[in-house]
């Protein structure tokens, strides 16, 4: 249940890492569209405008130019009332103009300077030095009005037989049709008929083109048509779909580039995981970051690294069966040739008995070996259970112990129990596991003590401790790890000499293994030769996590 939720937390990391990062795309996306919707209706915005105001901005200009210098007062005075809004000039000293707007205004084109609630529009004129400055709130409308009474006014000074040339050099200068029209349309009313009879402007909105329609009367059955004056539309049905288009690629390159990432890198996962299969027990993958695709390929390398030390186990443990094996059976077929020929020779009972006594302890010998062996490889299954009992801990000690005072009477072995806070000598063991444990310890000790062992037993609140130590040449610190190693051996002919298989050690350290604590070894204190330790808890819970595969 435990390793399922963690699976599918693992899962839903990685579920929330691409939906992130989908997510991150989109967002980047949307404020990409954006930047690029404001950007380019500012620059469209700017070239409407100048090109909007270009027919109004010559109109005026060339108006200007034909005042006097001492009336020019007077025509603004008569510009700003007839066209209602404010034309000043001025020198742009006291303006605070950036580089562009100057470069601009030296170029002779119209200058339109965004202020938010209004426009500031600067005509270059003719003159050095001085320009027409003014204001507009309603752009469209306000350009409308004054640009077709500028036109009016042209028109009004030029004789009727060149009004119609005059109007199509005007036409040059303005983005919308100039016209002059012989009768009204008939969609005109009453009411905007005497309108214009009046004199006055009629403005019409055409709502489904977005522009709008001027007329004004310049004389008897004559009237000056401006327009269709189109309106800035914001978002074109053009600049939308161009928008979507580019975010759809960019939000494509954008997931491609992201997933292109854990593909690339779950590729090499996979290309490592096929040469594993193939045989190549050298295959790692390269970690590069510390997400879940980085721990993936951590957990990929530590099971190559364990499937690489198992396997190299499994051959070191192939060759030294096959070595030990081949000694006492060698010793066999020795002893069986020397039977065959005792028995033609006619030999005494005895010496046959000798040869048969021999041939029996060889095969105790190989008893030995594969009982060693079938231990070490049961107590290496995975998940194995062991019946944990509550157990006096120092009443299995002292069992084993009784057998080695009988056989080793040579040999002073002592038995020190520490319970200070005077606590209860059970702990939760597996006490045949347990006896062997201890028992490979102290066999271990016989075979290289001088003359004293002493095994100890170290009672505390949650932990037992159990120390065998004896007073032989002890272990050098760099080969203390080794010695639990399955058939390791530090000295190859010493240990031949006093016995074992090179198990003994490897089974102690399965054994406490799956008793849930340690095996060490270090130097004695007391004794100066090697000190074995067993460090366990007292209690076994079955609420704690169940164990895997003991270290190889």
């Amino acid at each position: 249940m435990l390793g399922f939720k963690r699976q599918h937390q693992r899962l839903g990391n990685i579920l929330l890492r691409v939906y992130l990062g989908v997510l991150g795309a989109f967002i980047g996306t949307l404020l990409l569209s954006i930047f690029l919707v404001n950007l380019t209706n500012q620059i469209r915005l700017e070239a409407y405008h100048e090109d909007l105001l270009s027919g109004l901005y010559t109109t005026l200009v060339d108006d200007f130019s034909n005042v006097p210098h001492s009336k020019q007062a007077e025509w603004l005075g008569e510009i700003n009332q007839t066209l209602g809004i404010s034309v000043v000039t001025s020198s742009l000293k006291n303006q605070n103009l950036s580089r562009r707007q100057l470069n601009r205004l030296d170029e002779d084109r119209l200058l339109v300077i965004d202020k938010t609630d209004h426009l500031n529009l600067v005509f270059p004129t003719h003159k050095p030095e001085q320009f027409l400055i003014t204001q507009l709130t309603r752009v469209t409308e306000q350009q409308a009005n004054a640009s077709i009474y500028l036109v009016l006014r042209d028109l009004q000074r030029t004789p009727t037989e060149l009004r119609q040339k005059r109007l199509k050099q005007l036409s040059q200068y303005f983005s919308y049709p100039l016209e002059l029209l012989s009768e009204l349309p008939k969609t005109a009313d009453q009411l905007q008929k005497s309108r214009l009879a009046r004199g006055e402007q009629v403005s019409l909105f055409l709502d489904k083109e977005r522009s709008i329609i001027s007329y004004i009367q310049l004389g008897e059955d004559s009237w000056l048509k401006v327009g269709p004056v189109p309106l800035f539309d914001s978002y074109p049905l053009t600049l939308i779909a161009s928008v979507f288009l580019a975010s759809l690629f960019v939000l494509a390159i954008a997931i491609w580039w992201f997933l292109y990432g854990l593909e690339s890198r779950l590729r090499h996962l996979e290309r490592a995981s096929t040469q594993l299969a193939a045989g190549n027990l050298h295959a790692r993958v390269k970690i590069t970051d510390d997400d879940f695709i980085g721990k993936l390929a951590l957990a990929f390398n530590r099971m190559a690294e364990q499937l690489q030390r198992l396997l190299r186990t499994q051959q070191e443990m192939i060759h030294a069966v096959s070595h030990e094996l081949r000694t006492p059976v060698a010793r066999i077929r020795f002893g069986l040739q020397m039977i065959e020929d005792l028995s033609e020779q006619g030999s005494p009972h005895e010496t046959l008995a000798k040869q048969i006594y021999g041939i029996d302890q060889d095969i105790d010998e190989l008893d030995t070996l594969i009982d060693e062996i079938l231990t070490y490889a049961r107590l290496g299954q995975e998940k194995l259970k062991l019946q944990f009992i509550s157990q006096d801990v120092t009443g299995l000690i002292s069992e084993v112990l009784y057998g080695f005072e009988r056989t080793n009477p040579d040999l002073a072995i002592s038995f020190v129990i520490n319970n200070p806070a005077n606590l209860s000598p059970k702990a939760d063991i597996e006490g045949r596991y347990f006896q062997r444990s201890v028992q490979n310890l102290i066999g271990n000790a016989v075979r290289y003590a001088k003359q004293e062992i002493r095994i100890s037993c170290h009672l505390e609140n949650d932990t037992f401790r159990v120390d065998v130590e004896d007073d032989g040449p002890g272990i050098p610190e760099e080969e203390c790890q080794r010695v639990f190693m399955p058939f390791s051996r530090l000295d190859d002919s010493r240990t031949r000499s006093s016995g074992g298989y090179g198990l003994g050690l490897s089974i102690v350290q399965r054994i406490i293994y799956w008793h849930r604590g340690s095996a060490l070894v270090d130097r004695s204190p007391h004794l100066l030769g090697a000190r074995f330790s067993l460090i366990f808890p007292r209690e076994q819970s079955d609420k704690l996590p169940p164990l895997e595969v003991p270290p190889q």
